[in-house]
C-alpha cells in the first residue's frame, strides 16, 4: 500500500491502516472482544472519563520517562503485552517487537501461545524478555514451560489468571477462524484482497503455537482456534498451584488479570512480586470493569507492598499518564504494537512506541510534571 509513517499520527490511525492491510480474519482476531464487546468499549470509556489537571508556571524543560521496575531502569513507561498468534497479524511480529524492545529498552512479554519460541525470543532480547504462562489441565506443560523460561534466563514470569474458561468471541466464531485456514470462498477472497499479507505469510508459513508444539496432541493443528486454546486453560487455577509456580521461579513473579482488591490481596499472600491489572483487552469477561476503573481499589489494597501495573485499553500517551496518576507503576499494551506491525510490517512497533512516548511527553509538560515518578492523585481533575 505504500503507507508512510508520517501519515499515521495516532494508534487509531495504525488500527485503521492495519484493517485495510490484513485480512478480516486476522484483523478481527486481534481487534475483537468477548461477547457483544461491551468490556472492550468500557476500557476506552474508562480512560476517556479521567480528566487530568493542567498546571503551569513551572519549569518542565527537563523531562524523563524512565521507570525502574524489578531492578531494571527502562527508558519508557510502557512495554509490550503478550499477544497470542501475533505472527498471524504480520509474519515475524514476535521477533520484531522483541528486537524493538531490546533496542529501545522496554520490556517485552512473550505469550505462551505465541508463534515464536521462548529460546528464540530470549536470544533476541536477552535483558528485556519476560514470559507469560497459562495453566492447562495438564499442569506438567506449564511447569515445563517455566523450566524452559528459567533456563533461557527470561527476566520475569507472568502468570495469566483470567482464563478459567475460553471466552465466547463472536467475531472468531462468525469467521470460522481455524488453523490451518479452512479455505472457504470468503476466506480465500479476503486473503486475495490483501496480497502483501498473503505473500508475506506464504513465505513465512502458517503460524503455529510454537511453544506448545512439543505438548499438543496429534491433530490439534487442524482443530479450531478455540479448541486449541481451550486445551491450554484450566478452571482450577487455585492458590496451591500458584504457590507451586512461585516456588519454581527464582525471579520476579507477576500475576496478570487482576481486577479486584480481593484477588490482589491473594496474590500478595501467595508471594507474587507484582500484578497486572488487566481484563485481557476486553477479551474474557463481557460485563466486567475497565482496568482504569479497577486500578484505584487495587492500588489502595496492595500498592504499598507490590508493584501494580496495568494493561488493557491504552491507546495514547495520555492514557499512560492517567494510569500512572491513578497509581500504576508501569503499563503495557498489546494491540497498540500489533496494530502497528499489521499496518507497517516489522518496523511498525517502533513507530507505535514513538507515538506513545511523544504523547506522554507532551502530556507531562502540560500537567507540570517532569517524570513518571511524580504522578499521583494531584494530577487528576475528575473522574466522571
Amino acid at each position: 500500500m505504500g503507507l508512510k509513517r508520517n501519515s499515521l499520527h495516532t494508534i487509531d490511525d495504525l488500527r485503521g491502516a492495519a484493517r485495510r492491510r490484513i485480512p478480516r480474519l486476522a484483523f478481527d482476531y486481534l481487534d475483537g472482544g468477548a461477547g457483544n464487546e461491551e468490556n472492550l468499549r468500557r476500557n476506552r470509556k474508562g480512560f476517556e472519563a479521567v480528566t487530568l489537571r493542567p498546571e503551569y508556571l513551572r519549569d518542565v524543560s527537563d523531562r524523563s520517562q524512565k521507570v525502574t521496575l524489578f531492578g531494571h531502569t527502562y527508558d519508557a513507561p510502557i512495554g509490550v503485552s503478550p499477544v497470542g498468534l501475533a505472527n498471524f497479524i504480520w509474519p515475524g511480529t514476535d521477533g520484531a517487537l522483541a528486537a524493538m524492545a531490546a533496542r529501545r529498552n522496554i520490556p517485552y512479554i512473550l505469550s505462551s501461545v505465541g508463534t515464536t519460541t521462548i529460546e528464540t525470543i530470549a536470544d533476541i532480547a536477552p535483558d528485556h524478555a519476560w514470559f507469560q504462562v497459562l495453566l492447562p489441565d495438564r499442569h506438567e506443560i506449564c511447569f515445563d514451560l517455566i523450566r524452559r523460561a528459567r533456563e533461557a534466563e527470561m527476566k520475569v514470569l507472568v502468570m495469566t489468571v483470567d482464563i478459567p474458561v475460553p471466552s465466547k468471541r463472536l467475531r472468531d466464531l462468525r469467521n470460522n477462524f481455524m488453523l490451518p485456514f479452512k479455505l472457504e470462498p470468503g476466506v480465500l477472497w479476503g486473503i486475495a484482497a490483501r496480497p502483501a499479507w498473503a505473500l508475506a505469510t506464504l513465505r513465512a508459513g502458517t503460524p503455529k503455537f510454537a511453544n506448545l508444539l512439543p505438548y499438543l496432541e496429534p491433530g490439534t493443528g487442524t482443530r479450531s482456534l478455540g479448541a486449541a486454546q481451550a486445551s491450554q486453560v484450566s478452571a482450577n487455577v487455585g492458590e496451591d498451584v500458584i504457590k507451586r509456580m512461585r516456588d519454581a521461579w527464582p525471579g520476579p513473579f507477576v500475576l496478570k488479570g487482576v481486577l479486584s482488591a480481593r484477588t490482589a490481596e491473594a496474590a500478595r499472600r501467595l508471594g507474587a512480586d507484582g500484578i497486572i491489572v488487566s481484563n485481557h483487552g476486553g477479551r474474557q469477561v463481557e460485563s466486567g470493569p475497565s482496568t482504569i476503573e479497577a486500578l484505584p481499589e487495587i492500588v489502595s489494597a496492595v500498592g504499598g507492598d507490590m508493584t501494580v501495573m496495568l494493561d488493557s485499553g491504552i491507546r495514547s500517551g495520555g492514557d499512560i499518564v492517567k494510569a500512572y496518576a491513578l497509581g500504576a507503576r508501569f503499563t503495557f499494551s498489546g494491540r497498540c504494537f500489533v496494530y502497528a506491525t499489521g499496518a507497517l510490517g516489522p518496523a511498525g512497533g517502533e513507530h507505535a512506541l514513538n507515538l506513545l512516548t511523544d504523547e506522554a511527553d507532551r502530556t507531562l509538560a502540560q500537567i507540570g510534571a517532569t517524570g513518571m515518578e511524580e504522578l499521583g492523585a494531584d494530577n487528576i481533575w475528575a473522574i466522571d
